[in-house]
């Protein structure tokens, strides 16, 4: 290889590690769906980074076990945040699993404040409570699965909030991940205001955002919520977020 190749391969690795997109936590592929990757991270690390990666809101834990992201809820609901802002079309795939049915996954994507703030740096502190998120001062589109109270009692189905103002816009029985201790892979696409999700490859939502709840949702922050009791454990893998 002469000098120019590797002068211009070491200023394209440069440019990358510049942009701060992409998470270096090893081994993750992005998937089969085409795009640039924006995000990727499988914890194969001893922590996570929550300095630059990662933002954490409410009591509990995130942290890494046996390779995977693992949180814990032991206040009113934990979130964790991916600090960067990801574009209006793009497409996020992760693993999921949880250790018993006494919890509800929610994860939030094109997250902004209603003003257009960014909601880490614009915006007052949260500490994990649910109405914060859906009636507060945060535009987001939020997906819920594993509908399960602390107690353990089952809320039947799957759905799709447009907030803020808790609006239902889809409402999809039965709950497509439902079993404990059961890998499910959860793939969200979003172009514009049209919302998909697959669980296993299987269509659940299917849903476009016509604006009647208000400025159809762009770009924002991605973050994934855990509300449960404290021995419910949910766990991510393999996340991986492409641009269309």
């Amino acid at each position: 290889m002469n000098r120019f190749k590797i002068t211009a391969w070491l200023s394209a690795i440069a440019v990358i590690l510049s942009t701060g997109w992409v998470s270096f936590d090893k081994g993750v592929e992005a998937g089969p769906d085409k795009g640039s990757v924006l995000f990727q991270a499988n914890f194969t690390e001893s922590e996570i980074n929550l300095s630059r990666i990662w933002h954490l809101e409410g009591q509990g834990k995130a942290q890494i076990d046996n390779g995977k992201l693992a949180l814990q809820d032991t206040g009113e609901g934990i979130v964790l945040w991916i600090r960067k802002d990801f574009p209006s079309e793009m497409i996020l795939q992760f693993d999921i699993s949880f250790n018993n049915n006494m919890g509800i996954g929610v994860f939030f994507i094109s997250a902004k404040g209603v003003k257009g703030e960014d909601i880490l740096e614009g915006l007052p502190k949260r500490n994990g409570s649910y109405r914060q998120y859906t009636g507060g001062s945060i535009n987001c589109y939020g997906f819920s699965l594993h509908r399960f109270f602390p107690d353990g009692r089952h809320n039947a189905g799957s759905n799709i909030r447009k907030n803020s103002g808790f609006h239902l816009v889809n409402h999809i029985e039965p709950d497509p991940v439902m079993k404990d201790n059961q890998t499910y892979h959860v793939k969200i696409e979003k172009i514009e205001g049209w919302l998909r999700l697959w669980v296993d490859g299987d269509l659940i939502h299917d849903w476009k955002d016509d604006g009647t709840q208000g400025t159809i949702l762009k770009e924002g922050k991605i973050g994934f919520r855990l509300r449960g009791h404290p021995s419910c454990i949910m766990y991510l893998d393999n996340i991986a977020i492409n641009s269309r």
